[in-house]
């Protein structure tokens, strides 16, 4: 209702101008980032903008140019008794969806890595004491910091609708108001809700080949997200038009009913996001998994602006397994 913009009575733009203040007040974070070099991504929306998307890619980019780099994850929906770098094996319960996700796409890389926390400034203290030392930390949710501003600040936006229903809660699904974003965002990240290719078992393959090779068949989806009907839209501009979807709430938990759902289901192939798929592990799906690739391209200019920030901080050693 509020990415439809739906709760547009009376009440409800009373309440949103009461709360507008707040949320502009609310975009920089306080946090004390212990003297290291951040990037901060931030969504437009509540949810669905793409921002650990970008998140992710911008710590990838930053590996690739030398950098050692911490991505400062969230563990929504988990319950980390201590700040920690989060493992490929870790268990779900501990670090989250998108922590995990994260994780096993930075699995190669010697230079990056994914911490949660308690809370975020938990996870920046224990960035802080690792060595060799960090430099650049990449924190995904808030777009800006207090008391001092991050480094660089990005704001990730849905590119078919970037300012979602144009408002704030309750009446629409802005952050904060659009004025209040842009004051303090860095640069705009448009992010395409269609993914580029899918893992299917131990083949990669572009969305296109998917659609193509399952043109005949019957595709269920499964979705842990928090704008589902983005993804089917964008599935079905890719002729991969699911014919069942089985949602849970964003970040999960799997439920028995979606279990059910999915038992019932008479389809060829499931197909889930790398996030939503960590929910389906050790689950008997009966029918094969394509497991869609979230990864994205940054602009040039974004890639410039990362490359200034590890020409300051220079090149170090890499890691200590």
């Amino acid at each position: 209702m509020l990415e439809e913009g739906t709760l547009s009575g009376p009440c409800s733009r009373a309440l949103a101008r009461a709360h507008a203040p707040f949320a502009s007040r609310a975009v920089a974070r306080p946090l004390h980032t212990r003297g290291l070099v951040t990037v901060t991504v931030g969504g437009a929306t509540l949810g669905g903008s793409g921002k650990t998307r970008v998140a992710l890619a911008c710590v990838q980019e930053l590996a690739r140019l030398g950098a050692n780099v911490v991505l400062i994850g969230h563990a929504y929906r988990a319950a980390p008794a201590r700040a920690r770098v989060v493992s490929a094996r870790d268990s779900l319960a501990d670090v989250g969806d998108e922590a995990l996700a994260c994780a096993r796409a930075l699995a190669s890389e010697q230079r990056a890595r994914v911490v949660v926390g308690p809370t975020r400034q938990s996870a920046v203290d224990l960035v802080a004491a690792l060595a060799p030392r960090v430099d650049v930390i990449v924190i995904d949710g808030p777009l800006q910091l207090a008391p001092e501003r991050s480094s660089l600040a990005l704001l990730a936006v849905d590119a078919d609708a970037p300012w979602g229903a144009g408002e704030v809660a309750p009446v629409g699904d802005l952050r904060a108001p659009r004025a209040a974003l842009l004051a303090n965002a860095d640069h705009l990240v448009s992010v395409k809700a269609t993914p580029a290719a899918a893992t299917l078992g131990d083949r990669t393959v572009t969305l296109a080949s998917l659609a193509a090779l399952h043109h005949a068949s019957r595709v269920g989806l499964f979705t842990a997200i928090a704008r589902p009907a983005r993804l089917e839209r964008a599935l079905e501009r890719a002729g991969l038009a699911p014919h069942v979807v089985v949602r849970v709430a964003d970040h999960g938990p799997m439920t028995d009913q979606a279990r059910r759902r999915m038992g019932e289901a008479q389809v060829d192939l499931w197909v889930a996001t790398s996030k939503c798929a960590v929910h389906l592990e050790g689950e008997e799906l009966g029918r094969p998994l394509a497991i869609l690739d979230g990864s994205m391209a940054l602009l040039p200019l974004i890639v410039e602006e990362l490359a200034r920030l590890a020409q300051i901080v220079g090149a170090t050693p890499t890691w200590v397994a």
